[in-house]
């Protein structure tokens, strides 16, 4: 009864990789609804169900009784395969899906036009900060020359003769 049970397991397992092999080359298997370049293109466009702000080839809804791409997701990732159908490219059917969804549907933005500013900015913030911290620390560093020179100014000047004098007197309060 065991042996038989295993010879069907291997049979069935034979049939499936004999199914598979007889595939012609660069067909995938219907084990999943879309292929891996449909998940790849999908990879770079967001989900636009508003609800997980994931990627649409990477949409899971991880937690509670439902786990797994939403509608939405699953909805945009057959408009890429119908696009991959029709014998778009990748970049055609990215732009396809963007004319559709609108510039929001980039996971990131792209490095032309106003895109670009999204890739510059945070460049450009840390190189004023840098800035300005070093702006900020050459003040603080002329600061207590300043002051110093201020006190002159003012007239306040000490003469060497009652320096000598205080000094003496802090002397012998200091040994007593």
């Amino acid at each position: 009864m065991i042996n038989l049970m295993k010879n069907r397991a291997r049979i069935a397992v034979g049939i499936v990789l004999a199914c598979t092999a007889l595939l012609p080359p660069g067909a995938t298997p219907l084990l999943g609804d879309q292929s891996d370049r449909t998940h790849q293109i999908g990879s770079k466009i967001k989900c636009m169900c508003n609800g997980c702000d994931q990627a649409a080839g990477k949409c899971y809804h991880v937690g509670g009784a439902y786990s797994g791409p939403c509608d939405t997701a699953k909805t945009m990732l057959k408009e890429i395969d119908t696009h991959i159908a029709a014998g778009l490219n990748d970049q055609q059917v990215l732009d396809a899906m963007i004319k559709q969804y609108g510039p929001l549907a980039y996971v990131e933005p792209p490095k032309s036009g106003f895109g670009l500013v999204a890739w510059l900015m945070p460049i450009l913030y840390l190189l004023s900060g840098l800035t300005l911290v070093v702006v900020v620390m050459k003040r603080w560093r002329k600061r207590p020359a300043a002051v110093a020179s201020a006190a002159g100014a003012n007239g306040v000047h000490v003469s060497p003769e009652l320096l000598a004098r205080a000094r003496a007197q802090a002397q012998r309060e200091t040994e007593e």
